[in-house]
């Protein structure tokens, strides 16, 4: 029976420089694709994610802003999508304009900012008034600050919302780098989604078997993968959490941790 790999990106795939290695690359797509399939599992928006697994020859199939969106790209079609209504994205981006802060809107097709965002790119989109994503489909939004303390008095406003939930958070502000350069964000979806959920929406559609699904990731978020699937690999660099569930820890994600990964995984189901 095919096994399914749901893979994260951030600290996983990508080493420290956002970058995926030559050797990543060549694993991926030398991978026997009668015995397993790779599906991409993140946080990151759609677009994003239909480029790299063309580029890595992965599965047609996506799991996108933190399991809140499932994805066929050879159809162009959304298996699943737990959406936000507007109201909320409404309220939402109304603080954001008030208190500065930068918000992303992820879609199926592109991310819409508000204007502390200054170039449009491809899969990017300016918005200048939240009516112009009304009737969009919105599964996640991403709030953005270098304000410590902003992004503290967003959370409440956030938390405070019964609807949604903060399901991803930048290692700054779970360590509290107050003074960081890199600056802090929140991925914020519908309570109770997380790429768990986003798995098993994906095992039912598929009509599979969680014994048959495998987990690799590195952050605090993946716990929910984890949970999800029978057999779990955690990145060296991983959260001591996420180690502690691990069934296998590969190298680093600077080490090529990807390709220990995948011949562990071959080794231990071929």
């Amino acid at each position: 029976m095919k096994k399914y790999i749901f893979l994260d990106i951030d600290g996983t795939l990508l080493d420290s420089k956002k970058q995926v290695s030559c050797e990543n690359i060549k694993a991926m797509n030398e991978l026997k694709k009668d015995e397993f399939e790779i599906v991409f599992c993140s946080g990151r928006n759609n677009d994003y994610l239909i480029n790299l697994s063309k580029k890595t020859n992965t599965s047609n199939y996506i799991i996108s802003s933190n399991g809140s969106m499932i994805y066929n790209q050879k159809e162009n079609k959304i298996i699943h999508a737990d959406c936000i209504p507007f109201h909320i994205l409404k309220n939402i981006y109304n603080y954001c304009k008030k208190n500065k802060l930068a918000i992303t809107f992820n879609t199926d097709k592109y991310r819409y900012y508000n204007d502390f965002y200054h170039q449009e790119k491809k899969d990017i989109k300016i918005i200048n008034n939240i009516n112009d994503i009304n009737n969009i489909i919105v599964t996640q939004f991403v709030v953005g600050s270098y304000n410590y303390q902003k992004m503290i008095e967003v959370k409440e406003y956030i938390d405070n919302i019964e609807e949604l939930e903060i399901v991803n958070i930048s290692t700054t502000m779970k360590f509290k780098q107050i003074n960081s350069k890199d600056g802090f964000f929140y991925d914020v979806v519908l309570k109770g989604i997380n790429k768990g959920t986003g798995i098993d929406s994906f095992i039912k559609y598929m009509n599979i078997s969680k014994k048959d699904c495998i987990a690799i990731g590195d952050h605090i978020n993946d716990v929910d993968m984890f949970n999800a699937t029978e057999y779990k690999i955690a990145m060296g660099n991983g959260y001591e959490e996420l180690k502690k569930q691990a069934d296998y820890i590969a190298k680093t994600n600077d080490d090529n941790g990807v390709v220990d990964a995948l011949e562990h995984l071959q080794k231990k189901f071929l």
